[in-house]
Parts: C-alpha cells; sequence; structure tokens
C-alpha cells in the first residue's frame, strides 16, 4: 500500500489515479494524519458487496435465534388452561386494568386477591 501526502495528490493525480484504477490501494495523508484510502471502484463493489452478505447473514441468524428465543419462551411459560382464548383474556385484563384505575381516580384502596383480582 502506497502512502501519499494531499500535497503530492494535487501534484501527481493523473498518475495516482492510474495506479488506484490498476489495483493499487493507495492512503493519502495530511499533516501525517491519515484522511482517506483511494482504491479502485472494483475494489469498493467487492466490498460493499461483502458487506452486504454479511449483513443479511448477521440479520438472518438473529432472526433464527429469536425464533430459537420464542420457542424456548413457550416452553417455559406455556398459556394458562383456563379455558379463555387470546382475545377473551385480553378483553378480560383490560376492564382489570380499568377497574383499577376507577378505583385509583375514586380514591379507593386497590382491591385484593380475595375482591377479584385473580391475576
Amino acid at each position: 500500500m502506497r502512502t501519499v501526502t494531499a500535497t503530492e495528490l494535487r501534484m501527481k493525480l493523473g498518475e495516482i489515479l492510474d495506479a488506484a484504477s490498476a489495483g493499487e490501494r493507495i492512503l493519502i495523508e495530511r499533516d501525517h494524519k491519515p484522511l482517506a484510502y483511494l482504491v479502485s471502484v472494483e475494489a469498493v463493489d467487492t466490498l460493499i458487496a461483502t458487506d452486504r452478505q454479511a449483513k443479511i447473514d448477521r440479520q438472518l441468524a438473529a432472526l433464527d435465534r429469536l425464533v430459537e428465543f420464542g420457542k424456548e419462551m413457550r416452553r417455559k411459560y406455556p398459556p394458562p388452561d383456563d379455558g379463555l382464548t387470546e382475545v377473551e383474556w385480553r378483553r378480560r385484563e383490560y376492564e382489570r386494568r380499568d377497574e383499577k384505575i376507577d378505583r385509583a381516580a375514586a380514591g379507593l384502596p386497590p382491591l385484593t386477591y380475595e375482591e377479584g383480582d385473580d391475576a
């Protein structure tokens, strides 16, 4: 890999572009600090394609882990066998929540287990 200064790049732009298009990677520095890389279009296309595939692979792996996590949670915490459908259960929970809110707004103490909060 070749290193050039910004001043050298301005003076020898054509030569440096030819080298980069031939596949050479060139590091451009300013005040002895890396500023940018100059690489060929083909190198960037390859890098983008590799990055895109790596991103897709990571996303698929994450989805697979989520599926496994869902299976594990369903094994650990099976749905209750109380005869209620999901909709009925959710409706009951909303009603309980609304009742708790109404009691709190009226200044009443919260319901105890015996009074109807069987959750």
